[in-house]
């Protein structure tokens, strides 16, 4: 027994360093290695496709199905973990693939890989004053930042669209995205809005977020009232403080009716709109 003790002991030792079991010991390193997972998960998990396809197009459709495959095991796993009692439910929710993955251009990570990530963009985004490409340059060193930016942007939009029940209102939103992106496309990003500002429109729309969670009944008129004066204040800050020439947007589309008056709080209720 003793010599069987130690003969296991050394060959489970020298079997593990093979099979590189312990190598991510830490929480950084396992946000460091993850993006690699799913590759790996297809390689050696998913069987492989009777046809053979031109080799970069099947490459790229291997992958997207990687993903899609990986991300259903590893929520089941995840889903396991809490239903024995091993995480909690903020836990769980940190560690799984959102199931609205797929409204976005980009793959949408577990939250916790993206923990932190959009307050780094917005030092960034505050440090920058010159050059758009310095500032594509510094988000795109952490794929996980550049992941993060762009989910928050197209998730933000998604839910403000939702909320509104007004043409004009949307005119309004339109106008900024339109401006937005156009910037962005020329490279003037940097020069004709003011960055340093974001972090007061971060506020805002973490308020905003906050009270939609809270809210409960879409007929509460109180909830309404204080949800239609959080969109003022973030279009007035997005417009007047950020833009450097969006101040006509809210007075061509404020003429006839006062903006945000009207809400659609229908989706308040729908279990993927709140997770969004």
């Amino acid at each position: 027994q003793i010599w069987y003790a130690i003969f296991s002991t050394i060959c489970g030792g020298v079997n593990g360093a093979f099979s590189r079991l312990g190598e991510i010991r830490t929480l950084g390193m396992l946000r460091s290695r993850f993006e690699a997972i799913p590759t790996a998960f297809g390689k050696h998990l998913v069987p492989g496709h009777g046809s053979q396809p031109k080799r970069r197009e099947r490459e790229k459709e291997d992958k997207n199905l990687h993903i899609d495959k990986f991300s259903d095991i590893w929520n089941a796993f995840i889903i396991s973990l809490r239903d024995e009692d091993l995480i909690n439910n903020r836990e769980r929710d940190l560690l799984i693939v959102p199931s609205s993955a797929g409204d976005t251009s980009v793959f949408q990570w577990p939250p916790f890989l993206l923990a932190s990530k959009i307050p780094m963009a917005l030092d960034m985004a505050k440090s920058v004053k010159k050059r758009d490409e310095e500032l594509r340059k510094r988000i795109n060193q952490d794929p996980y930042t550049f992941y993060a930016v762009i989910e928050c942007y197209e998730t933000l939009l998604n839910i403000l669209y939702s909320l509104m029940a007004e043409t004009s209102d949307k005119k309004v939103v339109d106008r900024i995205r339109e401006s937005l992106e156009d910037s962005i496309e020329r490279q003037s990003l940097v020069r004709e809005f003011r960055l340093d500002e974001l972090p007061q429109l971060s506020a805002k729309f973490d308020k905003l977020l906050t009270l939609l969670l809270k809210t409960e009944e879409e007929h509460d008129t109180t909830i309404k009232t204080q949800i239609a004066n959080l969109l003022q204040d973030t279009m007035e800050i997005i417009t007047q403080d950020i833009m450097k020439n969006g101040q006509g947007i809210l007075k061509d589309e404020n003429r006839d009716n006062q903006l945000f008056a009207n809400l659609n709080l229908d989706s308040i209720k729908d279990e993927a709109w709140r997770e969004k």
